[in-house]
C-alpha cells in the first residue's frame, strides 16, 4: 500500500557470509557445533553453538539449548509447537535477535538486543544480556 510504514527485514545468506544449511526436510537432533552461519530450513534439535549468524527460515525450527555467536534472524519457529512457552529450549544470541512477522519463539530467548516486526510472535520469555551477563551462560557440560 503506497504510503504505508512498514518495516521490512530482507534476508541474503550470502551477503551475510552463512556457509552452512540445513535444508527443508532435514532433522538433525543432538549435540552440534557450525562455524559459519547456519541457515536453518530444517529442523535442528539438541544442544550446541553457532559461530556467526543463525536464520530460522519460514518452516524451520530450533529447539534445545543453543548459544548463537552473532545475530539470530527469526522467520519459522525457535521452540516447540506448543500453546504456550517451552521450557526446554534456551537460545543465547550474543547480538541481536530479529523476530519477522512469521516468526514465533516458545522458548527462551537470551540477547544483547530485540527487534520484532509487526506480527511476530514471543510467547516465551526474553532476557537482556548486559555486561558480564553477556558471556557465554549456557551449561556445555551437560
Amino acid at each position: 500500500m503506497p504510503g504505508a510504514n512498514h518495516d521490512t527485514l530482507v534476508i541474503d545468506p550470502v551477503r551475510l557470509g552463512i556457509v552452512n544449511r540445513l535444508a527443508e526436510g532435514s532433522v538433525v537432533d543432538g549435540r552440534v557445533r557450525y562455524a559459519g552461519g547456519l541457515l536453518l530450513q530444517g529442523e535442528l534439535g539438541g544442544q550446541g553453538e553457532i559461530a556467526g549468524r543463525l536464520v530460522v527460515w519460514p518452516g524451520g525450527m530450533i529447539r534445545g539449548r543453543f548459544r548463537v555467536l552473532g545475530d539470530l534472524y527469526l522467520l519459522g519457529r525457535a521452540g516447540a509447537d506448543v500453546p504456550d512457552a517451552d521450557p526446554d529450549t534456551v537460545i543465547e544470541c550474543q547480538g541481536t535477535v530479529y523476530v519477522a512477522s512469521s516468526g514465533v519463539s516458545t522458548g527462551t530467548l537470551l540477547a544483547t538486543r530485540l527487534r520484532m516486526y509487526d506480527g511476530a510472535t514471543l510467547q516465551g520469555p526474553f532476557r537482556t544480556l548486559r555486561g558480564e551477563s553477556a558471556l557465554p551462560v549456557l551449561d556445555d557440560t551437560a
